[in-house]
């Protein structure tokens, strides 16, 4: 996964003030993005979706009501989009929704000093290649002015790891659990670069990361300490996601 990381150097014509210091941006490297960066994302067209995952921290020591919105900067027609917020929406077409407001229910309450680990934003390619931007905004509920945001640029070609994310698949097995471990039967060609199985919650928290190998058919993920739920595994390739199914976690 390629990422690079630009101030943005013009606004579209939308109204709304930015203060840098409601949220801090985190990467899943752990480097620090301020507010109005432009993250660049590079990907491939044969991909099920590309993403870009941030940390958010509440600034200060006040608790505060935090919700967000995306709007399409300039998004190529035939191709999807959706992210996480409070909850994980469903996909939907390029120009559907140009200004799509997570909805009041789906805010979150933060504590300052609080990371928040489950936004994602998500570009579907759909088998084309070019590139598509989205502003992501994050703003305190009490006081709207009081707003940061990045941009998300994916920037898709035909050139990567082509036909061998088709052969990629991935069983779950039980599902529901029905109180076992579940156990993940991975079918993979042999890429370079870290591939890794990703657990994701209902909302959108990543709670497990495992590595995985070429020629290892078997993964375990415990379900002691889960709460009863539906989860997402990812069998994720440098920051692309090759395959996802959906399990349940039930009582024990």
């Amino acid at each position: 996964m390629k990422i690079r990381y630009a101030l943005s150097l013009f606004l579209p014509a939308i109204t709304f003030q930015v203060n840098a210091q409601l949220l801090t941006f985190t990467d899943e490297n752990g480097v620090n993005i301020p507010s109005g960066t432009t993250i660049i994302h590079d990907g491939v067209s044969t991909s099920d979706y590309e993403y870009v995952h941030l940390s958010t921290t509440l600034n200060g020591s006040e608790s505060k009501v935090v919700n967000m919105r995306r709007i399409e900067l300039d998004v190529q027609s035939g191709t999807q989009n959706y992210y996480c917020w409070g909850v994980c929406y469903d996909a939907i077409d390029a120009g559907a929704l140009p200004v799509w407001n997570c909805l009041a229910i789906h805010s979150l309450s933060m504590n300052g000093g609080e990371e928040v680990n489950n936004f994602s934003g998500y570009h579907k390619p759909q088998g084309l290649t070019g590139t598509s931007s989205y502003r992501y905004i994050w703003f305190d509920v009490d006081n709207r002015d009081d707003s940061v945001w990045v941009d998300l640029e994916f920037r898709v070609t035909a050139v990567g790891i082509g036909d061998n994310v088709a052969l990629a698949r991935l069983n779950v097995f039980p599902n529901p659990s029905k109180g076992a471990d579940v156990q993940f039967d991975v079918e993979m060609p042999s890429l370079s670069g870290a591939t890794a199985l990703v657990i994701h919650n209902a909302v959108g928290q990543r709670i497990r990361t495992t590595p995985v190998r070429s020629g290892q058919p078997i993964a375990r993920l415990s379900t002691e300490g889960l709460a009863p739920g539906l989860y997402f595994a990812t069998l994720d390739h440098q920051g692309r996601g090759l395959v996802t199914q959906r399990f349940v976690v039930s009582g024990r």
